[in-house]
């Protein structure tokens, strides 16, 4: 069991001062790695699994790319999955028709590593090979839709 001393303890934050942090390190030209919540990005990124990112400094961004974007006063971590009338269009991987439009200020930072809860071992998300994998995954929602009305 781990050993709960004042260098490691728990501690819970708003998400609010989180993402602020995460901001002033990124803008810092840090290097950042958050753990993910939620299974919007499953079956690549599961709950609790952590993702390292920089900051976006508007270059052009790569179909496929996993990014933290802030949309409506809410951080999500998506895939960037298009653009449409100027916007980006970003999905969670495991969204079946959920999209956020956002602008490309809203984009704070791409992912590059990823490591999953269980392992110290990170992978590369920002190749190609996890990009396309991720876009194929993205255009197939259709099907798995249909797939998981039939499966109820």
């Amino acid at each position: 069991m781990p050993d709960k001393t004042a260098e490691n303890k728990t501690r819970i934050i708003s998400n609010e001062d989180y993402f602020a942090e995460v901001q002033r390190m990124l803008d810092q030209g840090k290097e950042v790695r958050i753990r993910i919540k939620g299974g919007s990005m499953r079956p690549f990124i599961e709950d609790g699994d952590t993702v390292v990112l920089q900051a976006y400094q508007g270059e052009p961004l790569a179909l496929g790319s996993n990014v933290l974007a802030k949309d409506r006063d809410k951080y999500v971590f998506h895939r960037f999955v298009g653009k449409k009338n100027g916007q980006f269009v970003l999905a969670g991987d495991g969204n079946l028709v959920l999209r956020e439009y956002v602008d490309k200020a809203a984009i704070v930072a791409i992912a590059s590593m990823h490591y999953r809860k269980d392992s110290l071992k990170g992978k590369a998300i920002d190749s190609i090979g996890a990009r396309l994998g991720g876009l194929a995954w993205y255009h197939i929602r259709l099907l798995r839709r249909i797939i998981a009305k039939l499966t109820r």
